[in-house]
């Protein structure tokens, strides 16, 4: 009676262990992913545009020229869409807003979070400041050929960085009624030119300017910038000026673009 007692005991013993180590393994198995639920994808990833380089023969500059175009996700050949005309430094190209900048991840960043889609042209603009030759090469070959290839609807804005914050303040200021907005970023300014190309027109004829520099820039002097924002100010355009910490280089740039993206987006809405 006593051994089969004790068998019994043994036999409910061990059964219960069984279960135990069943139920141990299957913890572990689903604590190490064994059987697990892959885990849920981001439900909302940004999506990349797409970046498209054109060769355009220029007869004004006689040479070839490679323009770089960023166009937005779910970009439609079917529709039109605004333009941002966007600039270079000297001594870089049309890649360099790309490369050194990242304008691509912050262009399509801008449209995940609902921003305006536009097409970015990005010119090889050489050591020119976007003036003489060059000047008549945006103006006569490349915008008409990039817009008809990309289906502008006839907006446009303008920006750039040190060279091509100067480009962009000569090009706002010339040809005024081409262009929405206008934001130079460290821009290399002549203060005697822009005076003169700002009393041209009246003051309500030429877009919004923003200029953003850097007070430890020491490329593009903040006393200078200043001075040329005041002066332009004082023809009657509208200028916004922000100066903040940082320098002449692309920690300080990249931070413009993303705030010019916005600006220019919510011109472009109206």
């Amino acid at each position: 009676m006593r051994m089969t007692m004790t068998l019994t005991v043994n036999n409910t013993i061990s059964v219960l262990s069984g279960r135990f180590l069943c139920l141990a393994a299957l913890f572990l198995a689903v604590s190490c992913g064994g059987n697990a639920e892959p885990e849920t994808p981001d439900e909302d990833p940004v999506i990349p545009g797409k970046i498209e380089r054109v060769s355009l023969y220029s007869p004004e500059l006689k040479k070839q020229l490679v323009t770089t175009v960023w166009l937005p996700a779910g970009y439609d050949e079917n529709r039109t869409y605004p333009f941002l005309y966007l600039l270079h430094g000297y001594g870089d190209d049309n890649d360099s807003w790309i490369q050194k900048g990242g304008a691509s991840n912050i262009a399509d960043n801008y449209i995940h979070e609902k921003g305006v889609p536009m097409v970015i042209v990005m010119p090889n603009g050489l050591t020119s400041f976007y003036t003489g030759d060059y000047e008549s090469f945006m103006h006569e070959t490349l915008m008409p050929e990039i817009e008809k290839k990309f289906r502008c609807n006839g907006k446009r804005a303008v920006a750039g960085l040190s060279m091509g914050g100067y480009g962009s303040l000569y090009h706002a200021l010339k040809y005024p009624s081409k262009f929405k907005y206008a934001y130079a970023m460290s821009p290399a300014s002549d203060e005697a030119v822009f005076t003169a190309l700002a009393m041209a027109h009246e003051p309500l004829e030429y877009p919004p300017i923003t200029v953003e520099s850097g007070t430890d820039d020491y490329t593009v002097g903040i006393g200078g910038v200043r001075s040329m924002v005041t002066a332009l100010r004082g023809c009657g355009l509208n200028v916004d000026f922000i100066e903040r910490a940082g320098g002449h280089d692309w920690n300080f740039w990249p931070v413009c673009l993303r705030k010019a993206l916005v600006k220019i987006g919510e011109t472009f809405n109206k």
